[in-house]
């Protein structure tokens, strides 16, 4: 095999010992990893923790002084499924048995690279659980797949606490309901719970918004006005899509972590506030730092405690649970008795991959109801070929095949979609003079915005 293709994974045979038939907890043989070549040769690591990155930087689980090792260059984390290894957008690469790789499966004797050294993965004798919540439900939030309960277990232990959290996953995992959940499942569920959208935060203006300013601060500041950090006092602030945060505010949010003090635009006076912090990011950080988009001291406060959302594609056992709650949520309880095929149709639900995650599973429920035609075919909404081709040929070629409010929602969609797209590069992503030109309101174009998850 040729050494420099990449390859997504390679399969392995996992080191899952057992489940638990009561708790459903799995029992996971603990490892280590043995230094075979480098100025470490000979040492040995214990991986005593979910996940353990490695890299150049003073912040990973295990440093390499390799110039030729990213600053955050790899992780291994403990799944369901065994030990897995992935690349974290190094320069130079990750390779397991000489193949360059972004994520790869180990086992016992599996000999990967970093810059100058190679490590031997090795299981020990000794076991380990893997802890999952006896619960199929937090809140708004359900599932009874190994992933979804570990979610809940770590949601669970760390709710009661001040613990600063970092959820990670992609568009549409449910990043921001876990967010709200923690919340609510904590001493603070009877203050704010606020969210600060980083992505859409306009520069001008954004000291205002987060830190408040004092009467007369600058042209337009006729009165006294607090900021989102202080109108949280006592409760929570999630800083949603905190990968997409300006470099240039980075420093004054690590500040605002480490010292939880405010100061207003225009006043020397310091505030201390007393929220909880919660950051949740679709994208990987440690990429963003290897790339100098991120500040890694940044990265190291935000994820004092990580909770990773896993898409729906790897929890597929939650779909048919996931789709009843939905039909209920949007239809009423007899919404199931007017579903024709519903098993065969979750067969079908579960040969997809679901790019759009939980969110697009409900969009789908929700619009399959819109028509007048009974029973619904649920299966008829999921425009994609059921053997996981991602040729935009499996999708149908006629609006008529569907009903006349699905297609006509289509194409209103696509319209939204690509006039906003145009817009904003037109005005440079400036959403209010967007607005103007386009005739309509600026939080209705940020509504917008945020539905078709543009920049």
């Amino acid at each position: 095999m040729d050494k420099e293709k990449r390859v997504k994974k390679i399969d392995a045979p996992t080191l899952v010992l057992s489940s638990g038939t009561r708790t459903g907890s799995l029992m996971v043989q603990k490892s280590k990893l043995l230094a075979i070549s480098g100025h470490l040769q000979g040492t040995e690591f214990n991986m005593n923790k979910d996940l353990f990155i490695i890299g150049s930087g003073p912040h990973n689980d295990l440093v390499l002084e390799d110039s030729t090792v990213s600053r955050r260059h790899c992780e291994i984390q403990l799944t369901p499924d065994g030990y897995v290894i992935r690349d974290l957008g190094s320069t130079n690469g990750t390779l397991v048995q000489g193949v360059k790789v972004t994520e790869a499966f180990l086992d016992q004797g599996t000999e990967f690279q970093l810059g100058k050294t190679k490590f031997v993965f090795c299981p020990l004798q000794e076991a380990t659980e893997y802890t999952v919540s006896k619960r199929e439900a937090m809140g708004r939030l359900i599932g009874k797949s190994f992933r979804m309960r570990r979610v809940f277990h770590l949601a669970e232990t760390y709710a009661p606490t001040d613990a600063t959290i970092l959820i990670q996953g992609e568009t549409g995992t449910g990043k921001e309901v876990l967010a709200e959940e923690i919340h609510k499942h904590s001493h603070r569920k009877n203050k704010p719970f606020v969210v600060i959208d980083c992505a859409s935060l306009a520069r001008e203006i954004i000291e205002s918004e987060l830190f408040g300013h004092t009467k007369g601060a600058f042209t337009g500041a006729t009165t006294d006005r607090i900021g989102v950090f202080e109108h949280a006092d006592g409760g929570t602030v999630l800083l949603d899509e905190i990968g997409d945060l300006s470099p240039d505010l980075q420093p004054k949010f690590l500040r605002v972590l480490e010292k939880r003090e405010v100061r207003r635009v225009g006043s020397n006076q310091i505030r201390n506030m007393n929220v909880r912090i919660i950051s949740a990011t679709n994208r990987k950080l440690e990429s963003e730092v290897n790339l100098g988009k991120f500040r890694e001291d940044l990265l190291f406060r935000l994820s004092v405690v990580r909770i990773e959302m896993p898409p729906l594609r790897k929890r597929k056992e939650d779909i048919a649970l996931l789709t009843t709650q939905f039909l209920k949520e949007f239809h009423g309880d007899d919404a199931l008795a007017q579903v024709v095929n519903f098993d065969k149709t979750m067969d079908a639900f579960c040969n997809y991959e679901w790019p759009g995650n939980v969110r697009e599973l409900r969009n789908l429920v929700e619009i399959a109801f819109y028509g007048e035609r009974r029973p619904v075919d649920l299966g008829a909404f999921l425009y994609v070929n059921r053997s996981n081709s991602r040729d935009d040929s499996s999708k149908p070629d006629h609006p008529a095949d569907r009903p006349f409010k699905v297609a006509k929602g289509e194409l209103i969609m696509e319209f939204e979609k690509d006039y906003i797209s145009d817009l904003l590069k037109k005005h440079g992503g400036n959403i209010s003079q967007a607005a103007r030109e386009a005739g309509i309101e600026r939080a209705y174009l940020q509504r917008l915005i945020k539905k078709y998850e543009l920049k």
